[in-house]
């Protein structure tokens, strides 16, 4: 059993087998109730951080910064920086920088598009004209909409208005 004093004063003691109590059982908690909260408030306080811990391996934390990463295994201490570029090496520390560059796909200009814009957007089998709406792209010629941020999309430009896309 674990038991801690929280800076409140509040007593807190755990069981693995039979859950937590606060305050000799004002509270009673399931060990697998406890379980959740844990996570919960772990996810709270990574949230808080700006950190993203990696579901598969939650012992990696991924620190993002302006032009890289910085990875940390909560268990061992190791640590490494990569970019996105560097993040493809068969380590457990790259593989949680790659699984992070994955959840988090490099924005592209046309995510960006606005309401009205007209882009030229290539597929790998067709390209033409879409018009902005929304969130979405309408296709000038089928009137079907598609996502701004759709992985079908290789690449994109923008012709109305005229300018850099």
């Amino acid at each position: 059993m674990n038991d801690f004093t929280a800076s409140n004063g509040r007593r807190i003691s755990a069981d693995s087998r039979s859950g937590i109590w606060l305050n000799e059982s004002v509270i009673r908690i399931s060990a697998e109730d406890a379980d959740a909260l844990r996570e919960f408030f772990q996810a709270e306080a990574d949230e808080r951080i700006g950190r993203w811990r990696w579901p598969e391996k939650p012992d990696y934390v991924v620190y993002p910064r302006a032009d890289h990463v910085a990875v940390v295994n909560e268990q061992s201490g190791n640590a490494l920086q990569a970019t996105r570029d560097q993040a493809d090496i068969n380590t457990g520390l790259c593989r949680a920088a790659r699984a992070y560059f994955d959840a988090h796909p490099e924005p592209k200009p046309w995510h960006d598009a606005v309401e009205g814009e007209v882009w030229i957007l290539m597929f790998s089998n067709s390209a033409h004209a879409w018009i902005v709406n929304g969130d979405y792209f309408q296709s000038a010629k089928t009137l079907t909409n598609i996502a701004k941020t759709d992985t079908g999309i290789i690449s994109a430009r923008r012709i109305y208005p005229e300018g850099e896309s």
